[in-house]
C-alpha cells in the first residue's frame, strides 16, 4: 500500500482547499491519505466528494473537543476507526490523532501530527503519554505517521543511517526518508520533521519528501504558490 502523510497548514484555520488537490493526490498514487493540520467543516464536503469520486471511499476524521487543527484520512481500502484513544493531556493532544484498523490489510496506522508545544514541561508530558500509548501496543504491526515536530536524524552520525530506533519508546524504528526537508520555515531554513515510525512487523520501503510533482508545487517558498510549508511524505507499507 502506498501511503501519504501530509501536513495541509490549515493551522486552526478553514483555509481553501485547491480544487487541484484530488488530482495531485492521483499522481501521487497513493492508496491512503493521512492529513495532519487540516480543518473540518461542511464546507470540506466537495473535496470529501471528489475524493470518494476518485476512489477514496472510506474516509474519517478525528474529532476535537474545540477548534483545533484535525486528522482527516481517506483510503482506497476499507478501514474502520480503530480502539485507540489518544493522548488526553489537551484538546490540540487528542485532536491530532486518529487510529485506523483496515479490513483486508494487516497494518493498523495512527495519522498523528505532534503539536509544537513551546514549554518544555508540556512536550514532555505528551511524549510520555503518547509513548505509554505506543508501548501497549508493540506487538502489533502498526504504524505512526505525520508531522512529529522533531528530526530524529539531526545528529552527525545519524544523518546517513537507513533506519533508527525510536528513542522513547523501545521496539519501534524510523526509516530515513529520502530529502532535505520536510518543512520549510520562512527564513528558507528546511527541517525534516515528518516521519514514520513503526513497529518490526511492519516493512516500509522507498520513504521520501516530495516538494513537487507534474508542475504543481507542493511545498516552498511562498512565490511559488505551493499547496503547504510542509513537503508530502510518501511511503510503501507492507506486513
Amino acid at each position: 500500500m502506498k501511503v501519504i502523510a501530509w501536513n495541509l497548514a490549515h493551522q486552526i484555520k478553514k483555509r481553501p482547499i485547491p480544487d487541484y488537490l484530488v488530482d495531485v493526490i492521483q499522481d501521487l498514487e497513493a492508496d491512503t491519505v493521512l492529513f495532519n493540520e487540516y480543518v473540518d467543516d461542511e464546507i470540506r464536503e466537495p473535496f470529501k466528494a471528489a475524493m470518494r469520486e476518485a476512489g477514496y471511499q472510506w474516509q474519517a476524521v478525528s474529532p476535537t473537543p474545540a477548534v483545533h487543527n484535525q486528522i482527516f484520512a481517506a483510503s482506497k481500502f476499507e478501514f474502520e476507526v480503530g480502539d485507540l484513544q489518544p493522548p488526553q493531556f489537551d484538546g490540540s493532544a487528542i485532536s491530532n490523532f486518529l487510529h485506523l484498523k483496515f479490513q483486508n490489510f494487516p497494518v493498523e496506522m495512527v495519522g498523528l501530527r505532534a503539536p509544537a508545544y513551546k514549554k518544555a514541561a508540556d512536550k514532555h508530558a505528551y511524549w510520555n503519554e503518547l509513548t505509554g500509548i505506543m508501548e501497549s501496543i508493540q506487538d502489533r504491526p502498526v504504524l505512526f505517521a505525520g508531522d512529529v515536530n522533531y528530526d530524529p536524524f539531526k545528529k552527525a552520525k545519524q544523518q546517513n543511517a537507513k533506519t533508527v530506533p525510536f528513542h522513547l519508546c523501545e521496539g519501534y524504528e524510523i526509516p530515513n526518508p529520502k530529502g532535505d526537508w520536510s518543512f520549510l520555515y520562512h527564513n528558507g531554513n528546511g527541517f525534516r520533521i515528518d516521519h514514520v515510525i513503526h513497529t518490526p512487523s511492519v516493512e516500509i520501503e522507498n520513504v521520501e519528501y516530495l516538494d513537487w510533482i507534474r508542475g504543481r508545487f507542493l511545498a516552498g517558498e511562498k512565490i511559488k504558490k505551493p499547496v503547504s510549508d510542509h513537503a508530502v511524505l510518501r511511503f510503501q507499507v507492507t506486513a
